[in-house]
């Protein structure tokens, strides 16, 4: 079992001003945004010592411990195997020895949301909280319970009690998002999130968590113009030291990629904007940026009806049609040069190419592309000096016929 003492930095028989204190500064070191696992830890430190009932409960557990240590080592050898029958068993075992320990009731509500036996964990979570009301960890359990269960109106309202509770814990900001999205209620979740940023009338660091979790709605509304007033803000909150930068630029890095990797490039483009401006000299952020800015821009080329639609077609199978391979090339190169075998295409195609350098210096010197529309107006060029040739050399036989008889 943790000591929680020792999570806290405190003595055993410290005062609840000394418990709170200690809990202030273990969040100073450990920061919640940084460092999720170990604010767990100690938020579930603090919210056993802070309550008289369950520190008394907690320390009984002394009483048993060794017993109870030897059990508890078992549970946990189960539960690294996901052996979730075995696991119960021996909570159910300690239970009898002690079965006032909530810490153990909590493990086998625990155990039994593992084992998708939802109602069984629900019964044990609503006993907690009626002896525990003020315990956050479990009414974000009992939560989780119905979210599993699909019942989310249910589950939104165990995630706000708690929320209401400890406004600072970000699980539970997070799971009432996630519910108001997953109910497609997108403007209640950004309501909840605009108030819980202004709900200390100031804008910091500590608002990172909720405007990453606003730049998803806004994506998700596809507001563009409200995602941009709320990188602008994150910005602003940005601390000046490089680490916060570095985390916060990590961090919003991350999901650029992901809206990269799901083709949401505007997007993408716009959030990896504001990491270059954190974390100028990372690599991967400057290719990021640049190869979304691409598809952007090669978004809005095919878009341009005042380009020549074959002269398009090197940008498009390069972005949207695949690996350009030397057959796709090769493809690529017949097709268009059938278009360009009268000098109406030919010209269409090399004002096309003209408007793409000049409009769209950045997809026109990208290598592969540069490389393709180099060849074939190279091609088109020597076959019409041919042909020009040709012309002049039939023209000259025919005057040499008529002057020679």
């Amino acid at each position: 079992m943790k000591n929680y003492y020792e999570i806290l930095n405190v003595n055993k028989d410290a005062n609840q001003e000394e418990i709170k204190s200690g809990y202030k500064k273990m969040l100073r070191k450990y920061p919640p945004e940084k460092e999720q696992e170990k604010y767990k830890e100690i938020r579930e430190a603090y919210d056993t010592l802070k309550d008289e009932k369950s520190r008394k409960n907690y320390d009984a557990y002394f009483h048993h411990e060794k017993d109870i240590k030897t059990l508890e080592d078992k549970y946990t050898e189960y539960m690294e195997a996901k052996n979730y029958n075995e696991a119960e068993k021996v909570l159910k075992k300690i239970l009898i020895i002690s079965p006032e320990i909530a810490h153990i009731k909590d493990k086998l509500g625990e155990v039994y949301l593992l084992k998708k036996e939802y109602d069984k964990s629900i019964k044990i979570y609503e006993k907690l909280i009626k002896e525990y009301p003020d315990n956050v960890d479990y009414l974000i359990k009992l939560g989780k319970n119905y979210s599993e269960k699909e019942e989310n109106s249910k589950a939104i309202k165990y995630y706000i009690e708690a929320y209401n509770l400890d406004n600072s814990n970000l699980i539970a900001v997070n799971e009432i998002v996630y519910l108001f999205i997953d109910d497609k209620k997108i403007n209640e979740a950004i309501n909840f999130l605009n108030k819980d940023i202004e709900k200390d009338n100031k804008l910091d660091f500590e608002d990172f968590f909720a405007l990453s979790k606003l730049l998803e709605c806004y994506i998700i509304k596809n507001d563009m113009s409200s995602l941009k007033e709320t990188l602008e803000k994150i910005k602003k909150i940005a601390p000046e030291d490089e680490e916060s930068k570095g985390f916060i630029s990590w961090k919003l890095g991350k999901f650029a990629a992901e809206l990269y990797d799901m083709g949401i490039y505007e997007y993408s483009k716009e959030i990896s904007q504001i990491c270059l401006k954190l974390t100028p000299d990372i690599d991967l952020i400057k290719e990021l940026y640049k190869q979304a800015n691409l598809f952007v821009e090669a978004n809005k080329l095919m878009n341009d009806d005042n380009i020549y639609g074959p002269s398009k077609v090197p940008i498009y199978n390069y972005f949207f049609g695949g690996k350009l391979d030397e057959e796709t090339k090769n493809e690529i190169f017949q097709k268009l040069e059938e278009r360009l075998k009268t000098s109406i295409g030919k010209e269409y195609f090399k004002g096309g190419v003209q408007k793409i350098k000049e409009r769209y210096p950045m997809l026109y010197n990208e290598p592969v592309i540069n490389e393709i529309y180099t060849k074939l107006i190279r091609d088109s060029s020597q076959e019409s000096n041919i042909l020009t040739k040709f012309i002049i050399g039939v023209a000259i036989l025919l005057v040499i016929r008529v002057i020679f008889g």
